[in-house]
């Protein structure tokens, strides 16, 4: 009898998916979209690139084990061409050496791997060029060596592991006479861990080290905007992310970072007499974060830089409303926020140290009429920041 209801309980217990994943790549590989008119509304380049990709999304208790090797190059290209583009223009690039997403709403259990070796490559260029006009343009390029995205409910626990020696690089570039708003984006990053929870108790352990260069470029020459121009580009060797509601956050691990990290914006607008023209570039050796409404967290990521770190803006303009110009470079950064109405509380423990090289610079010149010009630098080597945020519902 015992036996019989032994099996009988056995049947219904619940059901647990694994998977178990294994990638290695050395062969290139490309994804190109180039589009050439003469006049039309609309223009749109797409291009993905990953050298190895996984994914999956479950409805029940998992499991996931994840090895992935990238050793070749990866190179996603969008370029558009025109004489005018009379409606919207755009183009997104997104090159990952290794890539994988997981979405859990029952619990996940995951231990994953990710190595880019030194003779990896991965590039994002996302490029337009305007003869004579173009309505509202956006061009973005995305570049990671490795990147983990995990979205999920239930507990959480994860060991992560993250290697690259890759060089990293995202460009985004327009070329135009005349458009009526321009925006272009360059993100690129050596080592990404991302989760985002809700009702989940996370609990990550993630190590990361990155020692190649890193480099996120956007690079604007445009000789009319008429209701402004916005660029930006970031860069960063490591950056690790926990945000999770009303569950328990939990971030612990290593960084480190001995590859040159560059986020560079360049400007050069002629007119801009109905928008402003605002440029932006943010650089970071190591970058950890933790976010967690509604439950206790915990930070603590041991930090190592010794790569050199540069954000740099430059702009050349004409006439117009107004200009902004930020720049920032960091070594380490760590933060932690939990909510100030909930009863929880925020454990950390900080340790970070830099020996490299920290610049930022922010250069605006102007050979005409500007209604205002405000510019900003930044430049920390080590920084960690804590502090309560408003609650949520």
């Amino acid at each position: 009898m015992t036996a019989a209801i032994a099996t009988s309980a056995a049947s219904f217990a619940a059901s647990i998916d694994r998977v178990e994943n294994d990638q290695a790549n050395s062969a290139p590989v490309d994804a190109t979209v180039e589009v050439d008119a003469v006049t039309t509304e609309v223009a749109t380049a797409i291009a993905t690139a990953q050298s190895n990709s996984a994914g999956g999304s479950f409805a029940s208790e998992s499991e996931v084990t994840s090895t992935q090797v990238t050793n070749g190059a990866t190179n996603a290209t969008t370029d558009i061409r025109a004489d005018s583009v009379w409606g919207l223009s755009t183009g997104f690039a997104t090159a990952q050496g290794n890539a994988l997403t997981v979405d859990a709403e029952d619990g996940l259990e995951m231990d994953a791997e990710q190595t880019a070796g030194a003779s990896a490559t991965v590039s994002a260029l996302s490029a337009l060029r305007l003869n004579t006009y173009g309505g509202n343009t956006a061009q973005s390029a995305m570049a990671s060596a490795n990147a983990i995205e995990v979205m999920g409910s239930g507990n959480m626990p994860m060991n992560v592991r993250q290697s690259s020696e890759a060089d990293v690089d995202a460009r985004s570039e327009i070329e135009a006479e005349e458009v009526e708003t321009a925006l272009a984006t360059a993100q690129s990053a050596g080592n990404s861990l991302t989760v985002t929870g809700y009702e989940a108790n996370i609990i990550a352990l993630a190590d990361q080290e990155n020692s190649g260069n890193v480099r996120s470029t956007v690079d604007a020459d445009i000789a009319n905007a008429n209701w402004g121009v916005t660029a930006m580009s970031e860069a960063s060797g490591n950056t690790a992310s926990s945000q999770n509601d009303w569950g328990y956050g939990h971030l612990q691990g290593s960084q480190s970072n001995s590859g040159e990290v560059r986020a560079t914006t360049t400007l050069a607008v002629g007119t801009f007499g109905d928008g402003p023209v605002v440029g932006s570039s943010h650089a970071v050796g190591n970058n950890a974060l933790v976010s967690n409404i509604g439950a206790d967290a915990y930070s603590g990521v041991m930090q190592n830089n010794s790569g050199a770190v540069t954000g740099q803006v430059s702009m050349q303009l004409g006439t117009g409303m107004a200009a902004y110009g930020t720049s920032s470079a960091i070594g380490n950064a760590q933060s932690a926020y939990i909510c100030a109405t909930c009863p929880v509380g925020l454990n950390a423990q900080v340790n970070q140290v830099n020996s490299g090289a920290i610049n930022s610079i922010t250069q605006m010149r102007a050979n005409g009429y500007v209604g205002g010009m405000t510019g900003s630098a930044t430049a920390v080597g080590n920084v960690s920041t804590f502090s309560t945020i408003g609650g949520g519902n």
